[in-house]
């Protein structure tokens, strides 16, 4: 891990931000290729500059050990990176940082943190990564904050170590707070890793993960990190919650579930038995290429329902591929990939490529084998590598800020029978809200995951934003809300993977049933007495309606 500062607005730690050379490139591309008006380009406001107010409590005696009311450490705990914050923190709005961030080493210390934030009203806001994109990392701001007297971030990456590994059920007991690349370096000397690489893998760790019922990069099968918890421990002010450590129960709700998806309004999870398993030894992958999204999505619906469980399986419409740079690709591109940690691999891709071939896809520069059980290493010149290199530039948004971009996300999961009415709505609802908010804009597609029933569809916007960045947040909200709002319209879901937090609160009270709102409160009542944990995600605090 790298001993560097996280950065305060983008991905990544200071130091490692786009250069100036790559900014410059930027800018010439969204202008040449993409057609946006000429861009601004701004810098980012020094830590020196920027708003951030006193803090409105004192450090409590029994927590100074722990806990700061640095500037800095309170500005690197304000936000996680859903736009809106992004935005804020590269012009320097700090205004809703934490008055204090505690850094417990031990559950006894997170237990005192807890009853202490209970006892004074304080609002409490955990933190592993703080890489969340749905508005539900940093302490509350406006009239819900208003509501406290004051705010704790409570900061979990010092309990961030493998604590014990089981080799024979292939089982590891893991802190809360120990981010990805730790969590697999600790359990490389067993040979085994934990199968779960979100696009924020370096910078997020397995507590969050859970909280948000994080998506990873496999497209089937385990598709979500809950699919590899076996038991779970969250210190709620109540006390502690903890599961059995079982391969599967059928004694009643899951106790577990209720922890996965609870995003820090219920507790703070500290630590979980999961699931882990060797690296695999056999790997095959295969860029295909179709003339339009609904060939490329029956030939991906056709694969999955075959049950031939592909690790990748995305699909990127060509708007997409654009976005990311490769403007050379004018069709549709379907990523295939398999891995096993027992037997080859060629067949199952073999046959994923005959379906592809019957619904009209191509694979000109064919498929790839590579591995410890092939023998050799990957090709490093295949689209499949060269559109992962793109992807991981393009995707963060970290170009988007200093160029006054407006960039941002919408993602549901959709049955297959409906997806092509559905997409067709949604673009014409996000084309459109681009057109009346920035008189231009791209919206782009993919699959991200895919199951027997239908895909989990992901829409990418870009368009020129105004240089105000109150402005180009409100730009952001109205576009957004016109895809969440068709979303809606279909009775779908407002996240797959990226969370409810405060950003999506909305329309997730739309999806779930009243009663089971009324469940929440009523949980949350017993777990959390004072209200105290991550006020206004999931549900409202205690007097709000």
């Amino acid at each position: 891990m790298s001993s560097k500062p996280r950065s305060r607005w983008g991905w990544g730690f200071e130091g490692e931000m786009i250069d100036e050379t790559e900014l410059r490139e930027r800018k010439a591309f969204l202008e040449s290729t993409l057609g946006f008006p000429e861009r601004p380009v701004r810098d980012p406001v020094p830590l020196s500059d920027t708003t951030i107010p006193d803090p409105a409590i004192e450090i409590p005696d029994e927590l100074a050990d722990f806990c700061s009311s640095d500037r800095a450490v309170r500005a690197r705990r304000t936000y996680g990176m859903a736009r809106p914050e992004t935005i804020r923190a590269f012009h320097g709005d700090f205004t809703p940082a934490p008055d204090i961030v505690a850094r417990p080493t031990t559950e006894t210390e997170v237990e005192a943190v807890l009853a202490w934030a209970s006892d004074r009203r304080v609002a409490v806001s955990p933190v592993t990564g703080g890489t969340g994109v749905a508005g539900g990392t940093g302490p509350p701001a406006g009239d819900i904050r208003a509501g406290y007297t004051g705010t704790i971030a409570l900061d979990l990456g010092n309990l961030n170590d493998v604590l014990e590994v089981d080799e024979r059920s292939r089982t590891a007991l893991i802190e809360g707070g120990t981010l990805g690349p730790a969590i697999n370096r600790q359990l490389d000397e067993y040979g085994l890793h934990l199968r779960h690489y979100p696009q924020s893998y370096r910078l997020s760790g397995l507590g969050g993960w859970i909280a948000t019922r994080s998506g990873g990069h496999y497209a089937t099968r385990y598709t979500h990190i809950d699919e590899l918890v076996e038991s779970v421990r969250m210190i709620c002010p109540a006390g502690p919650f903890e599961t059995q450590r079982l391969p599967a129960h059928g004694a009643g709700p899951d106790a577990n579930r209720l922890v996965c998806g609870s995003e820090g309004s219920l507790g703070v999870i500290t630590r979980a038995w999961m699931q882990v398993e060797p690296r695999p030894q056999y790997r095959s992958d295969a860029a295909v290429y179709f003339d339009g999204i609904l060939e490329a999505a029956a030939a991906i619906r056709r694969i999955v329902q075959a049950k031939l469980y592909p690790a990748n399986c995305r699909l990127h419409d060509r708007v997409e591929t654009s976005l990311y740079g490769m403007d050379d690709v004018e069709a549709d591109l379907v990523i295939l990939g398999f891995e096993s940690t027992d037997q080859p691999t060629d067949a199952a891709l073999d046959r994923a490529l005959e379906i592809c071939e019957a619904e009209g896809g191509s694979c000109p520069d064919g498929p790839d084998h590579y591995g410890p059980g092939y023998g050799h290493d990957r090709p490093e010149d295949s689209d499949v590598v060269r559109w992962g290199e793109a992807f991981q530039l393009g995707g963060s948004g970290s170009t988007d800020l200093p160029l006054c971009v407006v960039g941002g996300t919408v993602e549901t999961a959709v049955t297959w029978d409906r997806f092509p009415e559905f997409h067709e709505a949604m673009l014409a609802a996000v084309t459109d809200a681009l057109d009346a908010e920035c008189k231009m804009g791209h919206v782009s597609t993919r699959f991200t995951h895919v199951y027997p029933d239908g895909p989990a569809v992901y829409y990418t916007f870009r368009a020129p934003g105004d240089p105000d960045p109150d402005r180009r947040i409100e730009q952001w909200r109205r576009i957004k809300r016109a895809g969440l709002d068709t979303v809606m319209e279909y009775d779908l879901t407002p996240t797959h993977h990226h969370a409810v937090g405060r950003d999506h609160k909305e329309w997730y009270a739309k999806q779930i049933p009243e009663p089971y709102g009324d469940a929440l409160r009523a949980v949350k009542g017993v777990l959390d007495p004072a209200g105290v944990m991550n006020p206004g995600v999931l549900v409202d605090p205690p007097g709000r309606d």
